[in-house]
C-alpha cells in the first residue's frame, strides 16, 4: 500500500527544520491549536506527492519568512517499491522535483507515482462552487490512475491556451490565415478533448454506484445521490468548434470543449448545488473523494494515502467513525485541534506547538 515513511521539512511554512515520521498504526492524528502548523505538515506530504498545494497557488507562501527556498525530502513506499522524493521550492529560481534522484519530466507525473487524496473544509466548493472545481477533481483523479491521462490533461490544456492566443491575435492576420490556423488547432483540440471527455465520463460511470451507496451509508439512507458527466457540445467536437468559430472570434475565447464541461450532482433528483443543505453538500463532498479512494484501491491494487485536514472535528463521533469506516484500510494522516474521540484509541498522536513537535 502507499505509505509515507518519513518526510523532512526545511523552511517550509512555519517549520524551520523537522522530520515527520507518521505512526505505524495506520492513523496518525496531528493535533494543536489553529495557526501552529499542523496543516502545514500534511500540506508538505501533499506537495511532495503532487508538486502542488491544496491551499495556495502561490509558491512564495510555502517558503518560511526570511528564507529563499524550502526543501522537502520524503521516503514513500508504493506498489512494492521505495521512492525518495526531493523538492526544492525557490523564490527566484526554478523549482526542482526529483524522484529517486532523477528530475521528473513533468510535475503532473508525480500524481501517477504516489496516490494521495486530501479532504479539507473547502471541499464544499466541489458541490456549490464553479464547474472548474469539479473538472479539476476529475482530472487530478485520472492523473493518479495513469501517466497517459496525466499527460493528456496537460496536452489538452496546452492546446486550449494556444487556441486562445490565436483567437486574441486574430485581428492582426487575414481571415484566411486565421481560419487555416484554427483548422489545425481545432483538429488537435477535437482529438485530445474528446479523449479527455471520454475518460472523465468513464470515470464518472464507475464512481456513480460507489457514490450512491456511500451517500446512503453516511446519510442514514436520506436521499439518493447521483452524478452525471455533462459535455458542452453535442455530436462531433471538431464540428462543434467549426460551428462556434464566429462566436469564438467575437468573444476571443473557446466556447465549447472539455474546459466547459461539468460534473452534475443531484440529490433526490434535484441539483445539489441549489437544493441541498450545507450539511448534505458536505456529505456529498466526502462521498466524492471517498468513492475515489475506493476506486483507486480497486484499480491500483493499493489504497491511497488519505489526508484529512480538520474534517472529523466537524462531525459527532458516530459520523466521524462512519467516515473513516468507509475508507479503504491504509495510511490516514489527520489534523485536529484535539484528538477526535472516534480515533483516540487507535491513532498515534503527535502534538504541534509553534511549528515544532511537543510531548503529548
Amino acid at each position: 500500500m502507499a505509505w509515507v515513511e518519513r518526510i523532512e521539512l526545511i523552511d517550509f511554512r512555519n517549520w524551520s527544520s523537522t522530520v515527520f515520521s507518521p505512526g505505524k498504526s495506520g492513523i496518525t492524528a496531528i493535533v494543536g491549536d489553529n495557526g501552529h502548523g499542523k496543516t502545514n505538515l500534511i500540506e508538505a506530504v501533499f506537495y511532495a506527492s503532487t508538486g502542488g498545494s491544496f491551499r495556495s497557488s502561490t509558491k512564495d507562501v510555502l517558503i518560511r519568512n526570511g528564507s529563499e527556498s524550502s526543501i522537502l525530502h520524503a521516503i514513500v513506499t508504493t506498489k512494492g517499491r521505495e521512492l525518495t522524493i526531493d523538492c526544492s521550492i525557490n523564490r527566484s529560481t526554478r523549482d526542482r522535483h526529483l524522484v529517486n534522484k532523477k528530475q521528473v519530466p513533468r510535475i503532473s507525473d508525480l500524481r501517477s507515482e504516489i496516490p494521495v487524496i486530501e479532504f479539507n473544509p473547502d471541499d464544499l466548493q466541489l458541490v456549490k462552487g464553479s464547474p472548474m472545481n469539479r473538472r479539476t477533481l476529475l482530472d487530478d483523479f485520472l492523473s493518479m490512475l495513469s501517466r497517459s491521462s496525466s499527460r493528456l490533461v496537460d496536452e489538452t490544456d496546452r492546446i486550449l491556451k494556444q487556441r486562445a492566443a490565436l483567437l486574441k491575435s486574430a485581428n492582426r492576420s487575414t481571415l484566411e490565415e486565421v481560419n487555416w490556423s484554427l483548422d489545425v488547432w481545432d483538429k488537435k483540440l477535437a482529438y485530445a478533448g474528446t479523449d479527455l471527455a471520454d475518460r472523465r465520463e468513464s470515470l464518472v460511470l464507475q464512481l456513480q454506484p460507489l457514490c450512491a451507496e456511500l451517500y446512503k451509508e453516511l446519510s442514514g439512507g436520506k436521499g439518493e445521490m447521483e452524478i452525471h458527466y455533462s459535455r458542452s457540445w453535442k455530436g462531433d467536437l471538431e464540428s462543434a468548434l467549426i460551428a462556434n468559430r464566429d462566436e469564438d472570434l467575437r468573444r476571443q475565447q473557446t466556447g465549447v470543449g472539455p474546459h466547459r464541461d461539468d460534473l452534475l450532482i443531484s440529490l433526490g433528483g434535484m441539483a445539489a448545488r441549489l437544493c441541498a443543505s450545507q450539511g448534505e453538500q458536505r456529505t456529498i463532498s466526502y462521498v466524492l473523494k471517498a468513492g475515489m479512494c475506493l476506486l483507486l484501491n480497486d484499480q491500483l491494487g493499493e489504497p491511497p494515502v488519505i489526508l484529512l485536514d480538520d474534517i472529523l472535528s466537524e462531525l459527532d463521533s458516530t459520523r466521524a467513525r462512519s467516515v473513516l469506516d468507509v475508507m479503504p484500510e491504509g495510511q490516514v494522516l489527520l489534523t485536529a485541534t484535539s484528538v477526535p474521540t472516534s480515533v483516540e484509541s487507535i491513532a498515534e498522536v503527535l502534538r504541534v506547538v509553534d511549528g515544532r513537535f511537543a510531548d503529548v
